[in-house]
């Protein structure tokens, strides 16, 4: 699908080559050189030959400029394309982004950090008043409606790279080392960290495909939820009820 800056563009080069006046300028021409009677024997003489030929190259370098201005049409419309589609102008965007972010957020506030790591741009929030700065960071954030009452806001931590493979993931603590953690991500960035385990039932939350998951080991319950784009893993001690109304309430 071609992007929004090349069809502008190819449409403004149709509109220039269908308001110059080709057609008018050849009838000229051809009138000029009195090709446009039927044609005489004197016409085949050799000191009309010249003028003839002096009218062909008139005429092939109309064409040549034509042709050479449609080349260079195709030529720049396909570099825009690239441009705009290649992953250097997405890192180049990300980037930019960044800067903008860390300008306005990251220098001023407090228990804000942010920084580059291998796996893309990190940031990482301690103060629950902060986290709509997160929503600012990345625009498919999901913010708590509901925790279960007990528990506390401990951090928010965000990953995403140029290609916005996202993870999310904020942490509620209780006074007894309990925890609720909500695991947010784009499907591409999960894709490679599905190890489901303890799988006790399937179900659907408004037409979304979910899973109950009980792990052994640590006496946490899962529940993850699929939707078209992205995964969301809410895990705690709490009953499987406590963390669908978590889900439910993720605005």
């Amino acid at each position: 699908m071609k992007s929004d800056i090349e069809r502008i563009f190819n449409s403004r080069v149709q509109s220039m080559v269908e308001n110059t006046d080709f057609e008018k300028g050849l009838k000229e021409r051809i009138k000029e050189a009195g090709l446009d009677k039927a044609p005489e024997f004197e016409f085949l003489r050799e000191d009309y030959i010249p003028e003839k030929k002096g009218f062909g190259r008139t005429r092939n370098s109309r064409m040549l400029k034509i042709a050479g201005f449609t080349a260079a049409v195709f030529i720049v419309s396909s570099l825009m394309t690239i441009a705009i589609n290649s992953e250097f102008a997405m890192a180049g965007r990300f980037n930019i982004n960044n800067v903008v972010f860390s300008i306005k957020n990251g220098i001023f506030m407090a228990d804000i950090h942010f920084e580059t790591t291998h796996l893309g741009k990190e940031l990482l929030i301690e103060n629950e008043h902060q986290i709509p700065i997160g929503k600012s960071y990345l625009a498919e954030l999901k913010i708590p409606g509901y925790i279960p009452e007990g528990y506390r806001f401990a951090s928010l931590h965000i990953i995403n790279n140029p290609k916005n493979e996202y993870v999310v993931m904020y942490v509620y603590e209780d006074d007894r080392n309990g925890t609720i953690m909500i695991k947010q991500a784009s499907l591409s960035a999960y894709i490679g960290d599905i190890n489901i385990i303890g799988i006790e039932s399937e179900f659907f939350i408004g037409g979304i495909r979910a899973l109950q998951a009980y792990d052994v080991v640590t006496g946490y319950r899962s529940a993850y939820i699929f939707s078209e784009n992205e995964v969301v893993h809410i895990s705690g001690k709490p009953e499987y009820t406590e963390l669908i109304k978590i889900f439910e309430a993720l605005e």
